[in-house]
């Protein structure tokens, strides 16, 4: 699904960008799903979970928007570019050197390493401040009330949303997801969360209607196919008959 040298180059980042930024550090998406999940995983299937290819970091505007500040700050002394919301720097594919502002590479050589800034509320007169609209996700509020995990990642102490936060998230955005290799990650980081997370099987359904309606669970589960069943068994170790029965946890 992703070529190794994508998560490769894509975690080379991550650490860089956690070793540099101040705690509370809290990150999203895949590498969220990967740090929740890896040991018990690998484990069971003898090969480390999937990685990612973007970096995503939560910030709590409802307090202040000082962190974001600052991330930005640091993310430009990495020499991260901006672009809209988010930051970016582009690397060799071949070389796996940084490309400076200015030098003509071939597309296919090119892989972008992007930085998403997600926030839990969008405060007014923010793209004013900011310069550009952030990627709002209210369900972080969550995380930043209490319903998080702290881990050890790279010397620092990082912020995960509990399993089932993460899982509601995941199931209000794959239903909308338009590219295959996206819904294909996310089926595999709801399945994954699903089993290989720390939430109680059998309770994970209620867990997880706190957060999100039963409409959006049974859109959720209904806009996944048998095909794509079939590719994230691929993807994992497993056989696709397993990936249907742990999604049915959600029904």
């Amino acid at each position: 699904m992703y070529m190794e040298f994508e998560t490769k180059t894509s975690y080379k980042y991550l650490k860089e960008v956690i070793c540099a930024l101040d705690e509370p550090i809290c990150i999203l998406g895949g590498w969220a799903v990967m740090l929740h999940v890896n040991r018990a995983f690998q484990k069971a299937i003898g090969k480390p979970y999937l990685g990612s290819r973007d970096i995503d970091l939560g910030f709590n505007l409802s307090s202040n928007s000082r962190t974001l500040t600052e991330a930005i700050k640091v993310l430009e002394k990495l020499r991260f570019k901006r672009l809209t919301f988010r930051m970016f720097k582009e690397v060799h594919t071949e070389t796996e050197e940084e490309i400076s502002i200015g030098q003509k590479i071939p597309a296919h050589f090119i892989f972008p390493i992007y930085v998403d800034f997600i926030v839990d509320k969008i405060p007014a007169g923010f793209k004013k401040e900011f310069g550009f609209q952030p990627i709002d996700e209210p369900l972080l509020k969550q995380a930043f009330e209490g319903k998080y995990t702290n881990v050890k990642a790279f010397g620092k102490k990082v912020m995960l949303p509990h399993s089932e936060l993460l899982i509601a998230m995941k199931i209000n955005c794959l239903p909308s997801r338009d590219k295959e290799h996206k819904k294909i990650k996310d089926i595999c980081d709801l399945f994954t969360l699903l089993w290989y997370g720390n939430a109680e099987k059998d309770s994970i359904k209620s867990e997880v209607l706190k957060y999100v309606s039963a409409k959006n669970i049974k859109k959720c589960i209904s806009c996944i196919t048998k095909s794509e069943m079939e590719k994230v068994g691929m993807q994992l170790g497993h056989p696709a008959l397993d990936i249907e029965r742990v999604l049915g946890l959600l029904r």
